[in-house]
């Protein structure tokens, strides 16, 4: 468990002096939190905050409604409070730069997940444009929802909980895929729709597949491998997807578990130190994806070699 309001959430705009209001009560704490994940900072737990005067955020910031009961925000607009309802399942976004203040009508702690995003960075994973063209305009929304954004998120916080055992580029690819659903819902104009694209040429596909060999066991992302092709994230990921069958994380770890099988096959082979190598956090998220793609566990394989 975290400390009590430790939020990692950009909430206080650094250029001014702001209030914010918090919810006294001692179940308002962070209960996951993603420190270490490039232009993406995550965060749940029960709310903690009651009113806010006038902030503008340096992020995109989206604050979803994952409690059994809706949230009631008094929202200031031209000046004069509106009333807002966030149903369950339910979110409400505000883009890099729109200030805003707010109330909580009966503040209390109820389950919340809060992600943030740097903007430059998100504009190079969904970006429309690979010539540099204008920024995707973004507006302030109440109503982000649907499956999809649903389970990207559930997708997150498993990931952020278990300190993230698949990866980097898989947390790039559910960011990538949750940018594009908030361009849908909370952008000005739609996005123009891109034209379809073959895969990798030959010369970079090699490029991009020697280094995910090389590097099998660091934290590649899904924007190193892009810069490496010289595509934008997007269409990398989607590019690499056609040439090689699979997604990139998906490659990735299918590299760092068939070199694991391959450490396992060496005398007096330890799982600890083979899960260490190949570049797991820890032996049970090793255990559980090793499984998943041979049918066995590392124990199981090991005992049967000896066999």
């Amino acid at each position: 468990m975290f400390p009590r309001l430790t939020c990692i959430i950009p909430l206080l705009d650094g250029r001014a002096t702001r209030h914010i209001v918090t919810v006294v009560d001692e179940r308002s704490v962070p209960a996951t939190q993603a420190f270490d994940w490039p232009g993406v900072l995550l965060e749940t737990g029960r709310n903690d905050v009651a009113e806010v005067e006038e902030l503008t955020l340096a992020h995109h910031y989206l604050g979803m409604n994952v409690d059994e009961r809706p949230i009631t925000i008094e929202i200031k607009e031209r000046g004069e409070y509106r009333t807002v309802t966030v149903d369950p399942g339910c979110g409400w976004f505000n883009p890099a730069g729109a200030g805003f203040a707010l109330r909580i009508r009966d503040a209390g702690p109820h389950a919340y997940i809060r992600v943030a995003l740097d903007p430059i960075r998100f504009e190079r994973f969904v970006g429309t444009s690979e010539d540099g063209g204008a920024a995707i305009a973004l507006r302030r929304s109440f109503e982000i929802g649907g499956r999809q954004v649903e389970h990207l998120l559930g997708a997150l916080v498993a990931e952020a909980g278990d300190g993230s055992p698949t990866g980097l580029s898989f947390v790039d690819s559910l960011t990538t895929a949750l940018g594009l659903q908030l361009v849908q819902q909370a952008g000005v104009a739609a996005p123009r729709p891109e034209q379809a694209r073959g895969g990798l040429a030959p010369g970079v596909r090699r490029r991009v597949l020697e280094l995910m060999d090389a590097r099998a066991d660091h934290n590649l992302s899904i924007d190193q491998l892009a810069q490496v092709a010289g595509l934008s994230p997007t269409h990398f990921a989607r590019a690499f997807k056609q040439s090689v069958g699979r997604a990139p994380h998906q490659h990735l770890m299918s590299l760092r578990l068939e070199r694991a099988r391959r450490l396992l096959e060496l005398p007096d082979a330890g799982l600890s130190d083979v899960a260490q190598r190949v570049g797991f956090a820890d032996q049970a998220h090793f255990t559980r994806f090793f499984k998943r793609q041979f049918g066995v566990t590392p124990g199981a394989f090991v005992r049967g070699r000896k066999r």
